[in-house]
């Protein structure tokens, strides 16, 4: 589909001015990228080890402008902290063709003043953390954990991700609303944004339901990283998946990336899930209508007319959801608030093997389901993508190139001067 592209992230600026110290202060950093695929607005990045002078800067008061050497043309980059203590230089590429290798420079200065338009966090103490984009809403995280009644134990009893429209307004995800546990309708309040479980979790000789939460929960502890720039957004927190007796079976570190990108594009978003057997095995058990990591469209889309139903496509033509495995993506198209949205999961290959897309239920919510023995002290870590549009169902070539960018995505090298 082709359609005006209009920038709702910082990713491409053409004369970009930035606050900044003198120019004796800054430093820069030669680079290289090849690309094996076409890539439209991908992001990249590459580890760098900071220039003596930048050592003891926090990497939020870092402003780093990326040029490519043949076109002169400025954009942002963005230095955030990594895992290991090293750092890495991330930007967003607007362009590259397949086989093509480039030059790019990225020059650091120190900030002198705030950018207007970037990502920040917004946290409401014990309930929930915004992400916006100049202001305007990206995504919620519903991280409460509150026992106080009932429906509070119900409305909290897992954290999940929200996701906005491109105007920050409405919530193209579903919450909590409706009866429990079951419903007559089609609500299913137990169906929660992007969200992860399993609904036949086998430790200690039991069977849990980490899917509808009977007497379990899974409970965000903290937050371990955040970050936040003109690029990209971070964060990673640490969530107990809790037995009957709330105790840990499995120590799980969500961790999710937003990236900036241009219209019709609302949200990039990779979910990163590491989760740790830590006090004995583990299985993960259930099936592609209970389990898994899920995204799972406003209740609008369940409640609607028919021309807002839910449908899906697959990377080609005869894929049977309920019995072939291990498909790279799957997309959904729907309306919601008289528009139209497209979202496509993308499954990545280092992800276990067997698994099953459940995407065929016409209220919206779908994702990759797998069984899988976690060892005890072994930790699991699962890697999916979910790119939001405002737009009808792309092509299957656009959807597949896309998938392309996520696995075989450019490779950036730092060149000696």
């Amino acid at each position: 589909m082709k359609s005006k592209r209009k920038f709702v992230g910082a990713v491409l600026v053409i004369g970009v001015v930035f606050g900044l110290a003198g120019a004796s202060e800054a430093e820069l950093i030669r680079l290289k990228v090849s690309a094996k695929v076409d890539c439209v607005d991908v992001p990249v990045h590459t580890v760098i080890d900071l220039p003596a002078s930048f050592a003891n800067v926090p990497v939020d008061e870092i402003v780093v402008s990326i040029r490519q050497a043949s076109r002169g043309m400025a954009m942002p980059g963005q230095i955030v902290k990594g895992s290991d203590k090293k750092v890495q230089l991330w930007w967003v590429m607007p362009r590259a063709k397949a086989g093509s290798t480039n030059r790019w420079t990225a020059t650091l200065k120190r900030r002198e003043k705030a950018d207007k338009e970037t990502f920040s966090w917004k946290d409401k103490e014990g309930e929930y953390l915004d992400l916006l984009f100049g202001g305007r809403k990206k995504t919620r995280y519903m991280y409460a954990y509150d026992t106080s009644t009932p429906q509070r134990v119900f409305e909290t009893y897992k954290p999940l991700h929200h996701v906005f429209d491109a105007q920050g307004k409405h919530l193209l995800t579903n919450g909590p609303d409706g009866e429990h546990p079951y419903t007559k309708g089609i609500k299913f309040p137990h169906h929660r944004g992007i969200f992860i479980g399993w609904n036949r979790l086998e430790f200690g000789g039991q069977r849990f339901d980490l899917w509808h939460m009977p007497g379990v929960a899974q409970v965000h502890q903290k937050f371990l990283e955040m970050a936040a720039g003109p690029v990209m957004a971070r964060s990673k927190s640490l969530v107990h998946w809790n037995d009957k007796g709330g105790e840990a079976m499995i120590a799980e570190q969500r961790q999710v990336t937003v990236f900036g990108q241009s219209e019709p594009t609302v949200l990039l978003l990779e979910f990163q899930s590491e989760l740790k057997a830590v006090k004995g095995d583990v299985f993960l058990n259930g099936d592609p209508e209970h389990a898994g990591v899920q995204y799972r469209a406003h209740n609008d889309v369940a409640t609607g007319g028919k021309e807002v139903k839910a449908t899906y496509l697959f990377h080609k033509d005869g894929i049977d959801a309920h019995r072939d495995k291990d498909l790279p993506w799957a997309a959904m198209s729907c309306g919601l608030n008289g528009r139209r949205y497209s979202v496509q999961h993308m499954n990545h290959p280092d992800n276990p093997k067997q698994t099953l897309y459940s995407a065929y239920r016409d209220y919206g919510r779908f994702g990759a389901f797998f069984k899988k023995k976690i060892g005890a002290g072994e930790t699991l870590t699962l890697r999916y993508r979910i790119l939001v549009a405002e737009s009808e169902m792309p092509e299957r070539g656009e959807l597949a190139k896309k998938y392309s960018e996520f696995v075989d995505g450019p490779k950036v090298e730092v060149v000696e001067p």
